[in-house]
């Protein structure tokens, strides 16, 4: 306790007071600085919302809000300028009537002031006060004082006419004054006085002062921005229904370009605009439709394009048509030729038509496993077909697409055998060849016609092996069955050596199994997926 006490008459020191009131000071400053900035924040946020709105506002909506406030601010400052006119024209009417009658009671008043005729006088200013909106007249002397006077003043201790009658002898101001002064009475008012000198032969003998009632001049102006006033809202109000529609009316088109954008988006390349319209929209319009026909015609091209050539070959043509030239590069690729094993047997006991239709049955199928494989269809040979996979587009995995569209092949047709020996047809089979190695590929034959194919003895020696091969049977060339890619995920056996002309040694072939148990979903994954699309199709047809 005895410690304690020092303490506390030490806090209580005024040190301690003026320390104490400087941190109350600083943390005022920090909680109101803090306020501040969170109400900054604030501010920010809501112009940031509010800028978001307008950016998000239909352009009809932003148009009709720039007229109408174009309007308001043209008929407001338009109401302000006629209302000033009106009543600066009241104000000049009444000057102009106050000094009228301010000489005319001057001339009036000379002979009485001079006789000091105190009925004539007060018959004087009587007789003015009853004139319109004068609200009171008065007669005074040369000293100011009010020596006859009727109706109201708007003042009772007649400083305002010492005042200005000083001013008149001093020669401050005007022979007749006009001032407006509130009326100090039952009703409170706010008048004009008007101050004239009663001169008779060069002598001034006294000064004639006439009040007018400022309440004309306030119901004329009330009546004047009442009518301004209505008029300006009836304009208003009009100007904003023109404007909307207005602005419907300019961004109708607008609105039309943009769906039509929408739709070019989405592939509706049909979408046209059957508006004719004279102006600048028109011509867009018309440049959309323009466009939009190009569009299409370039889709339909693509697309009967890619019906004669592969998608691959189609892209690069189309991405460099005024670039198509014969031409050709070296590339390391896969070849595949499948053909009908006793086709000639077939085509002379069928009927053309339905020759014809078993070949575009098969082919579709060959096709669907080229395409899932990442090949292309060079060309169709009669009952053959020829596929290149690694060219337009580089594939590193070609060899093995190659062998995967080969085992589809095989298994798409098996499917289908099926379902045709169940409708009581024959079942057909077909003999594939594949190798791989360099090669050129290229647009070859002449500048009036070309075609995209590839070239050189890898292919030749596929052709070959297609030929040798024996029906549902795969073949492939021992050094393709040395690829690392290809050794390690397909199964296959030996199958006969074939001489060629130009080369001494036999040329070993493989005769292709399966995949491997790693790699064999591949092929059943394709294969469902290609049946789920032809029944599908098959469902919509």
């Amino acid at each position: 306790m005895s410690q304690q006490a020092p303490n506390n008459r030490e806090d209580c020191t005024p040190a301690a007071a003026a320390s104490t009131i400087s941190r109350s000071k600083s943390m005022t400053v920090i909680a109101n600085r803090t306020r501040l900035q969170q109400l900054d924040a604030r501010i920010n946020a809501g112009y940031t919302r509010l800028h978001d709105r307008l950016q998000s506002m239909p352009l009809a909506y932003k148009l009709s809000f720039f007229i109408t406030v174009l309007v308001v601010s043209c008929m407001t400052l338009l109401g302000v300028i006629l209302i000033q006119q009106q009543t600066s024209q009241l104000q000049d009417q009444i000057s102009e009537q106050g000094h009228t009658l301010a000489q005319l009671m001057a001339e009036s008043a000379k002979e009485p002031l001079l006789a000091d005729d105190a009925r004539a006088l007060d018959a004087i200013t009587s007789g003015f006060s009853n004139n319109g909106s004068v609200l009171g007249t008065a007669i005074a002397n040369l000293d100011g004082e009010i020596i006859s006077r009727a109706g109201i003043l708007h003042e009772e201790n007649n400083l305002l006419t010492r005042n200005a009658i000083q001013k008149i002898i001093k020669g401050s101001a005007d022979s007749s004054i006009w001032e407006w002064q509130p009326l100090m009475g039952i009703e409170r008012q706010t008048v004009m006085s008007f101050i004239r000198p009663v001169v008779f032969q060069n002598v001034t003998a006294g000064y004639a002062l006439v009040t007018f009632s400022q309440s004309g001049m306030t119901q004329s102006t009330r009546r004047a921005v009442q009518t301004i006033g209505g008029a300006t809202l009836m304009i208003i109000t009009l100007s904003i229904g023109m404007a909307f529609a207005m602005g419907r009316r300019i961004t109708q088109p607008i609105d039309k370009l943009v769906e039509a954008s929408r739709a070019i988006g989405n592939g509706e390349y049909t979408f046209r605009f059957k508006e004719r319209r004279k102006d600048e929209l028109g011509l867009l319009m018309q440049a959309f439709n323009e466009m939009a026909q190009g569009m299409l015609e370039k889709t339909q091209v693509k697309s009967a394009l890619s019906r004669y050539v592969s998608p691959g070959v189609a892209r690069e043509i189309l991405s460099n048509l005024g670039n198509v030239a014969l031409s050709g590069k070296r590339i390391e690729g896969s070849v595949l030729f499948a053909d009908i094993s006793g086709f000639t047997r077939i085509s002379e006991e069928t009927q053309a038509e339905e020759l014809v239709s078993m070949l575009n049955r098969y082919f579709s199928l060959i096709t669907r496993a080229c395409e899932v494989n990442f090949g292309i269809v060079d060309k169709y040979m009669g009952d053959g077909v020829m596929l290149v996979f690694g060219a337009p587009e580089d594939d590193r995995d070609h060899a093995f697409h190659a062998v995967c569209c080969a085992l589809l092949i095989q298994k798409l047709t098996a499917h289908e055998n099926s379902q045709r020996e169940a409708a009581g047809l024959f079942p057909v089979q077909f003999r594939i060849g594949i190798n791989t190695g360099s090669m050129l590929a290229g647009n070859m034959g002449s500048s009036e016609r070309m075609e995209y194919t590839v070239v050189g003895d890898t292919v030749n020696l596929a052709s070959r092996l297609c030929g040798i091969t024996n029906s549902s049977e795969i073949v492939i060339s021992r050094e393709m069955y040395a690829r690392e890619d290809i050794s390690g995920r397909v199964l296959a056996g030996e199958y006969q050596s074939i001489r060629l002309r130009g080369i001494s040694q036999p040329v070993s072939t493989y005769r292709v199994e399966c995949l491997t148990a790693d790699y064999q979903e591949i092929v059943d994954t394709q294969f469902e997926k290609i049946l789920s699309s032809e029944n599908a199709r098959d469902c919509n047809a």
